[in-house]
Protein backbone atom coordinates (compact mmCIF):
# COMPACT_ATOMS: atom_id res chain seq x y z
CA UNK A 1 0.00 0.00 0.00
CA UNK A 2 0.91 3.31 -0.91
CA UNK A 3 0.84 6.07 1.79
CA UNK A 4 1.67 10.22 0.58
CA UNK A 5 4.75 11.38 2.09
CA UNK A 6 2.82 13.51 4.55
CA UNK A 7 1.54 10.29 5.82
CA UNK A 8 2.92 9.22 8.97
CA UNK A 9 3.35 5.66 7.96
CA UNK A 10 5.63 6.62 5.05
CA UNK A 11 9.37 5.81 5.74
CA UNK A 12 10.41 9.72 4.73
CA UNK A 13 9.45 10.54 8.48
CA UNK A 14 12.12 8.28 9.61
CA UNK A 15 15.04 10.98 9.38
CA UNK A 16 13.21 13.80 10.25
CA UNK A 17 13.92 14.27 13.97
CA UNK A 18 17.44 14.09 13.03
CA UNK A 19 17.06 16.51 10.69
CA UNK A 20 15.37 18.89 13.19
CA UNK A 21 18.15 18.58 15.44
CA UNK A 22 20.92 19.16 12.96
CA UNK A 23 18.80 22.46 12.41
CA UNK A 24 18.75 23.67 15.91
CA UNK A 25 22.44 22.39 16.14
CA UNK A 26 23.38 24.91 12.73
CA UNK A 27 21.17 27.68 14.50
CA UNK A 28 22.38 27.22 17.80
CA UNK A 29 26.18 27.64 17.22
CA UNK A 30 25.79 29.29 14.18
CA UNK A 31 23.63 31.76 16.10
CA UNK A 32 25.52 32.11 18.88
CA UNK A 33 28.87 33.23 16.75
CA UNK A 34 26.92 36.10 14.77
CA UNK A 35 25.62 37.22 18.02
CA UNK A 36 29.64 37.48 19.71
CA UNK A 37 30.61 39.01 17.17
CA UNK A 38 27.86 41.59 15.99
CA UNK A 39 26.47 42.63 20.09
CA UNK A 40 28.21 40.15 22.43
CA UNK A 41 26.95 40.24 25.93
CA UNK A 42 28.57 42.41 28.44
CA UNK A 43 31.03 39.66 30.50
CA UNK A 44 30.12 41.00 34.11
CA UNK A 45 26.45 39.06 33.31
CA UNK A 46 28.22 35.79 33.47
CA UNK A 47 25.59 33.32 32.07
CA UNK A 48 23.06 35.49 33.22
CA UNK A 49 22.67 37.28 29.92
CA UNK A 50 20.18 37.77 26.86
CA UNK A 51 22.18 35.03 24.66
CA UNK A 52 22.33 32.69 26.92
CA UNK A 53 18.49 32.81 27.32
CA UNK A 54 18.02 32.88 24.11
CA UNK A 55 19.85 29.90 23.45
CA UNK A 56 18.18 28.32 26.33
CA UNK A 57 14.54 28.95 25.08
CA UNK A 58 15.44 27.28 21.13
CA UNK A 59 16.95 24.20 23.20
CA UNK A 60 13.66 23.69 25.27
CA UNK A 61 11.53 24.63 22.80
CA UNK A 62 13.59 22.00 20.00
CA UNK A 63 13.47 19.26 22.57
CA UNK A 64 9.66 19.55 23.27
CA UNK A 65 8.85 19.71 19.50
CA UNK A 66 10.98 16.18 18.82
CA UNK A 67 9.36 14.97 22.50
CA UNK A 68 6.24 15.71 21.24
CA UNK A 69 6.73 14.01 17.89
CA UNK A 70 8.05 11.45 19.74
CA UNK A 71 5.22 10.60 21.79
CA UNK A 72 2.64 11.09 18.64
CA UNK A 73 4.49 8.50 16.54
CA UNK A 74 4.56 6.21 19.59
CA UNK A 75 1.24 6.80 20.61
CA UNK A 76 0.28 6.32 16.37
CA UNK A 77 2.09 2.73 16.65
CA UNK A 78 0.04 1.84 19.37
CA UNK A 79 -2.97 2.64 18.54
CA UNK A 80 -6.05 0.32 18.35
CA UNK A 81 -6.12 0.11 14.81
CA UNK A 82 -5.03 -2.94 12.73
CA UNK A 83 -0.90 -1.64 11.24
CA UNK A 84 0.25 -4.17 9.10
CA UNK A 85 4.31 -4.84 9.63
CA UNK A 86 5.92 -2.14 7.52
CA UNK A 87 3.40 0.48 9.36
CA UNK A 88 4.30 -0.69 12.65
CA UNK A 89 8.02 -0.47 11.92
CA UNK A 90 7.94 3.01 10.64
CA UNK A 91 6.11 4.51 13.22
CA UNK A 92 7.99 3.01 16.12
CA UNK A 93 11.22 3.50 14.78
CA UNK A 94 10.74 7.42 13.63
CA UNK A 95 9.31 7.51 17.58
CA UNK A 96 12.94 6.24 18.72
CA UNK A 97 14.82 8.30 16.39
CA UNK A 98 12.93 11.86 17.51
CA UNK A 99 13.36 10.33 21.34
CA UNK A 100 17.09 10.16 20.51
CA UNK A 101 17.05 13.27 18.59
CA UNK A 102 15.53 14.86 21.62
CA UNK A 103 17.95 13.17 24.38
CA UNK A 104 20.83 14.84 22.09
CA UNK A 105 19.42 17.78 21.81
CA UNK A 106 19.35 18.19 25.78
CA UNK A 107 22.77 16.59 26.03
CA UNK A 108 24.91 19.04 23.65
CA UNK A 109 22.78 22.62 24.64
CA UNK A 110 21.99 22.37 28.23
CA UNK A 111 25.69 22.31 28.71
CA UNK A 112 26.22 25.60 26.87
CA UNK A 113 23.68 27.35 29.38
CA UNK A 114 26.66 26.77 32.11
CA UNK A 115 29.09 28.66 30.26
CA UNK A 116 29.30 32.30 29.31
CA UNK A 117 28.62 32.37 25.69
CA UNK A 118 31.37 34.74 24.21
CA UNK A 119 34.97 34.23 25.85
Amino acid sequence: MKHPRTSPFHPVQIPIGLIIWSLWFVAIYGGQAVACAISPPAPEHGIWNWLNASLGLLTLLTAALLLWLARYFWRLSAAGQALDERQLFVTRLTASVHLTAAVATLFVGLPLLQLPPCL
